[in-house]
């Protein structure tokens, strides 16, 4: 994935490189979280009913990014569009996986929220 990175200052020139390094990041970054809780324990956890739908757009995502940058070649418009829906489904999967994930972006949701609403320019602490 950081590799990719370096392919954002020109993403419309290099679009395909981009979306390819991208999903081949993302599918090992979901990959090791398949080592650290074991294949069926994670398998499960995909499979599991609030998380199914995550799991499926993630996945779906990933195949058609991989489809419109190799076999249908397109530079720009879908294979931009397509990885801009991976990122959003990576996050909200490692946000469902990660223990504690939900209730700490909850937690920094407020936190913001709070220190936009009162106006205040330093953190509380």
């Amino acid at each position: 994935m950081t590799i990719s990175l370096f392919y954002v200052p020109v993403l419309l020139l290099k679009t395909r490189k981009f979306a390819l390094l991208y999903t081949l990041g993302s599918f090992f970054f979901i990959f090791s979280f398949c080592f650290l809780s074991g294949f069926v324990a994670f398998l499960k956890t995909l499979c599991n009913r609030d998380r199914f739908l995550v799991s499926i757009t993630y996945f779906g995502t990933l195949i058609t990014t991989l489809y419109c940058a190799l076999w249908m070649q397109s530079t720009a418009a879908l294979t931009v569009l397509f990885a801009l829906a991976q990122m959003i489904a990576l996050a909200f999967m490692v946000v469902g996986i990660i223990p504690g994930g939900a209730s700490g972006v909850k937690m920094f949701g407020s936190l913001v929220k709070s220190s936009v609403t009162t106006g205040s320019s330093a953190l509380p602490v």
